[in-house]
């Protein structure tokens, strides 16, 4: 068994370097960041003392994975609005405010937001259109804020679900769509979907965030969901 601590960005550089490596052995995680998204979609224990507890109790699941243009991740690829925020906050200010700190530095992309032009094939559909945010994700919760729908998400299911959001007429179609984000309603402007794989073009010029951590723009992204990646304690 091997066992981690961290937050989210540790537990991806973990699993990067098992899958690797070729690594089979059962993981642990013990969260200990700001945030622990993934760790909260979970459900695992707060408390180190608890958690290892359960880690030496609990046998490991099957647990899918990410894959972006030759990288793995846990939970998450996003690019858009707020992604800037979950690599920029400063880590003072993180240490004093825990997540409360991103809420804060989150707020001023408010007022820069850009439009993602982008192009998004996935296995049996099309998506071609000004975007605001795009995501997709193997979580409950994302950014600490961002909840979905329990029935909808699997870890070891063979699927991560796609997240769009069209770039809004005025600043109140904004306030709408994120109340939108917040009640779970994804319609209208907002697709949900969950998908394998998918291919994304005419983005060259967009910086992506990988569990949290800042990802450099490419001039397309190839993603697909590794099935049963790995052996996972949860």
């Amino acid at each position: 068994m091997i066992v981690c601590m961290g937050g989210d960005g540790t537990l991806n550089e973990v699993m990067q370097g098992m899958l690797e490596g070729e690594i089979s052995t059962p993981l642990g995680y013990i969260p200990a960041g700001s945030t622990n998204d993934f760790a909260n979609s979970l459900g695992l224990r707060t408390n180190p003392k608890d958690q290892a507890e359960f880690i030496m109790e609990t046998e490991a699941k099957s647990l899918d994975l990410g894959w972006f243009n030759g990288r793995y991740f846990v939970y998450t690829a996003s690019a858009g609005i707020f992604t800037e925020t979950s690599y920029s906050t400063p880590q003072e200010l993180k240490n004093k405010l825990g997540h409360f700190a991103y809420i804060l530095h989150g707020i001023r992309e408010v007022f820069k937001i850009r439009r993602l032009k982008l192009r998004i094939e996935t296995e049996d559909e099309v998506y071609e259109n000004k975007y605001i945010f795009v995501a997709i994700n193997n979580a409950k919760k994302v950014g600490g804020i961002m909840r979905l729908d329990k029935a909808h998400v699997e870890f070891n299911d063979g699927e991560f679900e796609l997240m769009l959001v069209e770039f809004p007429k005025d600043f109140i179609q904004l306030m709408k769509t994120v109340g939108k984000i917040f009640m779970q309603d994804f319609s209208g402007n907002i697709t949900f979907k969950q998908i394998k794989s998918a291919k994304i073009t005419n983005c060259s010029d967009v910086n992506w965030s990988l569990d949290g951590e800042k990802e450099k723009a490419h001039d397309f992204v190839e993603f697909k969901v590794i099935h049963n990646a790995i052996n996972f304690i949860y």
